[in-house]
């Protein structure tokens, strides 16, 4: 499962608050995430991340902890799930 792309996130919902508005994750793999106009701190600010199975990949947060997230990529839809069991989504926008 390939992640690079940007993404805008299209999920509302109050956990998930603390993941970027929009996020790119590149080839190398590196990933930048960016604020909405109304966020305040966010665990997705700039780092590494790892597909360590089919359905999961580490993520290294703005506190440099290395975070398990579940994940599903359907076309263009990107579905996360964090360990506390917030699910959020992003759709490709490039």
């Amino acid at each position: 499962m390939k992640l690079a792309g940007t993404w805008k996130k299209i999920s509302t919902a109050t956990c998930d608050q603390a993941y970027p508005d929009e996020i790119e994750f590149f080839e190398r793999p590196r990933y930048l995430g960016k604020k909405g106009p109304h966020q305040g701190f966010i665990l997705w600010d700039a780092g590494s991340y790892e597909i360590v199975q089919e359905n999961q990949v580490k993520i290294s947060t703005a506190t440099d902890e290395q975070v398990l997230y579940q994940f599903s990529l359907s076309g263009d839809l990107l579905t996360f799930i964090d360990p506390e069991g917030c699910e959020f989504k992003y759709q490709r926008v490039k």
